[in-house]
């Protein structure tokens, strides 16, 4: 794998090379990858599959976290998130 020789560059995601990071990463704001049907989307401690990154309560929509060793997967069926 190249090495970028910047701390950061905004938007970019290499997707054609194997990856290893170390460390931890804080998010300040949702970060998405986009796949041909579905979003990926991490916010808020959650990683969201959507149709759409601006409304991620949505119809449909699954989320997962890990809470206190235990993941907890849910979906919006309109109006709250359920667990599955």
């Amino acid at each position: 794998m190249d090495r970028i020789k910047v701390k950061q560059v905004e938007g970019a995601l290499d997707t054609q090379s194997e990856q290893v990071v170390t460390g931890s990463k804080v998010f300040a704001a949702p970060q998405h990858f986009p796949s041909e049907e579905l979003i990926m989307t991490i916010a808020n401690g959650y990683l969201y599959w959507c149709q759409n990154q601006g409304r991620l309560n949505e119809l449909g929509n699954t989320r997962i976290r890990a809470q206190e060793g235990t993941l907890t997967i849910e979906f919006y069926d309109g109006r709250a998130w359920i667990r599955r």
